[in-house]
């Protein structure tokens, strides 16, 4: 509408294990499949798609698009040297009066 910025939150589940070596026999096939079925990412591509906001063709193309980027991304971290140990603490914020942080 133009009234400004806008936040969505979409809580999402996790369908695979922790990492490859992860088989998640801790959940379900009902629980896995009882979650996907309201799935938030896969809700909203539907009603783009019903309200014919975007194609199914745009939605590929921005997801390919999504998938490059994301390539790239680990690429360039792969490529860059490990930051300097003296750095680890740059850019960290603190704030000494939080009101749980012990002494």
């Amino acid at each position: 509408k133009g009234d400004g910025p806008t936040l969505l939150e979409f809580r999402t589940y996790r369908y695979k294990g922790h990492s490859m070596s992860d088989p998640a026999k801790y959940r379900t096939k009902e629980e896995v499949e009882t979650y996907k079925a309201k799935d938030p990412v896969e809700m909203v591509r539907k009603e783009i798609l019903s309200k014919k906001l975007a194609t199914e063709n745009e939605l590929t193309t921005i997801d390919q698009k999504v998938k490059e980027e994301v390539s790239l991304c680990v690429k360039f971290a792969e490529e860059s040297a490990y930051p300097a140990p003296e750095n680890a603490y740059t850019d960290v914020y603190a704030d000494p009066a939080y009101p749980f942080l012990e002494d």
